[in-house]
C-alpha cells in the first residue's frame, strides 16, 4: 500500500509540474541570427562597465530584501544622472495610469510609444530610463510616455500586467497636450521585464481590447517565467548582470519555483500573461526583438522570435556580440546601443509607422550628442 502512495504521489507530481510549466518550447531553439559585427572600442566597453559596476554590485550583493530592493532601485534611478536629456519630461496622473511624457522637439503628437522599463518587477521607474526613452523620443519623432507601473514587492506581478494594459489603452486616446485623440500610430516597447510586459499587451491588445498596435519592439525581454530556455544555463556565467542574481533561483528544483509562483500569483507561471511565448503568436503587429550573446535571456527572445514566424507573424531578431543585458541604457557612450537605436527607427520606418526621413548618420549624431549634464 505504501508503494501505491509513494507512486500515486510521484505521478501528482509530475502531473503538477507537467501543468504549471506548460508547452516545452524546445522545438523552437532553431539557432541564432548571425551577430552583428563589433563596432565598440574595447576603451568604450572598458568605460560602460566601469560606470555600471555599481549596479551590478547592488543585482548581486546580499540576500534578497527591502533594505537590497531599496539600493537597487536608488542606483537604477541615477544611472542618467550627468547626461544632457534633449527631451522635456511631463509626468502624469490621470486613474490608472501613471508616468510620463518625453517630449523631444520634434514630437508627433498622434505617433505614439509606450515605453516599459525593465528592472526585474522589483526596480526601475521611468527616471531610470530617461537616457533610453529620450534617445527613442528624439530619433524617432514620436510621442513617447514611459510607465510607471507598480513593482514588487509592494503588489504582484498581475498588477505590473494590468498597469500595462491601462497604459496602453490610455495612450491610445490621450495626446501630450492632455487632449483626448487617438493615436494615428501606437507602438508598444520595452526592457527585459518591462520586454515582457511589451509582448503580453500586444496579445492582450489582439485578443481583448479595442486597441490596434502598430509595432512591438522588445530589448532582451524575458519571454517566459519559467525559466526553462537553454540559455539560462550556458550563459550563466557570461551575464555580467543577471548571473549571480539568478544562480541561486535556478538551484531551486523548478517544480518548486513553479509551485511557488502559482500560490503567490493564482496563475500557472505559463499562462500568456505572465509568459508571453507560451501563447497564441499568429496575427501579432510586427515585431523587433534585440538580444546579446552572453545574456542568460538570450533564448526566451530566439523561441519567441521563431516560433512568432512559424505562426505567421512579422518578427526580426537582431543580435549584439558580448553586450551586457539591456546595453541600449549607455546608448550615449557604447556604440552598439546607437546601433540598436538607429536599428530600432529604421524598422518603424519599414513597418510603416516613421517616414524614411532621416538618415542612419543623422541618427548616430544625434545620440552621440547626449552628454553634459542632466537637464531632466
Amino acid at each position: 500500500m505504501s508503494t501505491l502512495w509513494l507512486l500515486g504521489g510521484l505521478c501528482a507530481t509530475w502531473l503538477t509540474w507537467w501543468w504549471l510549466r506548460g508547452e516545452d518550447l524546445a522545438r523552437f531553439d532553431l539557432g541564432h541570427p548571425t551577430p552583428r559585427p563589433m563596432t565598440s572600442t574595447e576603451e568604450q566597453r572598458s568605460a560602460t562597465l566601469a560606470r555600471i559596476n555599481g549596479f551590478i554590485r547592488a543585482t548581486n550583493s546580499g540576500s534578497v530584501s527591502l533594505k537590497r530592493v531599496s539600493r537597487l532601485r536608488e542606483v537604477m534611478d541615477s544611472m542618467g544622472e550627468g547626461a544632457q536629456l534633449t527631451s522635456r519630461f511631463e509626468p502624469v496622473s490621470d486613474g490608472d495610469t501613471r508616468g510620463e511624457w518625453v517630449l523631444a522637439p520634434n514630437a508627433d503628437p498622434d505617433k505614439r510609444l509606450l515605453y516599459i522599463h525593465g528592472g526585474g518587477f522589483f526596480a526601475g521607474s521611468p527616471k531610470s530610463h530617461r537616457l533610453l526613452t529620450d534617445a527613442l523620443a528624439v530619433n524617432t519623432g514620436m510621442s513617447v510616455f514611459a510607465l510607471d507601473y507598480r513593482l514588487l514587492p509592494e503588489a504582484s506581478q498581475k498588477a505590473a500586467i494590468d498597469d500595462a494594459r491601462h497604459g496602453l489603452a490610455w495612450l491610445a486616446k490621450n495626446a501630450p497636450d492632455r487632449s483626448s485623440s487617438v493615436a494615428s500610430h501606437l507602438v508598444v516597447a520595452g526592457d527585459s521585464a518591462g520586454g515582457n510586459l511589451t509582448l503580453s499587451c500586444l496579445q492582450w491588445a489582439r485578443d481583448e481590447s479595442s486597441v490596434n498596435v502598430d509595432a512591438g519592439i522588445a530589448f532582451c525581454p524575458s519571454t517566459d517565467i519559467t525559466m526553462s530556455s537553454p540559455s539560462f544555463r550556458y550563459n550563466l556565467e557570461s551575464d555580467l548582470i543577471l548571473g549571480k542574481s539568478l544562480r541561486p533561483v535556478l538551484m531551486i528544483p523548478s517544480f518548486l519555483r513553479l509551485l511557488v509562483f502559482w500560490l503567490i500569483n493564482r496563475r500557472r507561471p505559463s499562462h500568456p500573461a505572465f509568459s508571453p511565448v507560451m501563447g497564441d503568436l499568429s496575427n501579432l503587429p510586427p515585431t523587433l526583438l534585440q538580444a546579446s550573446t552572453t545574456e542568460m535571456l538570450l533564448d526566451d527572445s530566439a523561441r519567441y522570435y521563431h516560433k512568432a514566424c512559424a505562426s505567421g507573424s512579422i518578427a526580426e531578431f537582431e543580435l549584439y556580440p558580448d553586450m551586457v543585458h539591456v546595453w541600449h541604457l549607455f546608448s550615449a557612450e557604447i556604440s552598439e546601443g546607437r546601433d540598436a537605436i538607429i536599428s530600432v527607427v529604421q524598422f518603424l520606418e519599414r513597418v510603416g509607422v516613421l517616414t524614411p526621413s532621416i538618415t542612419t548618420a543623422d541618427v548616430s549624431a544625434e545620440i552621440s550628442r547626449h552628454h553634459g549634464v542632466n537637464q531632466g
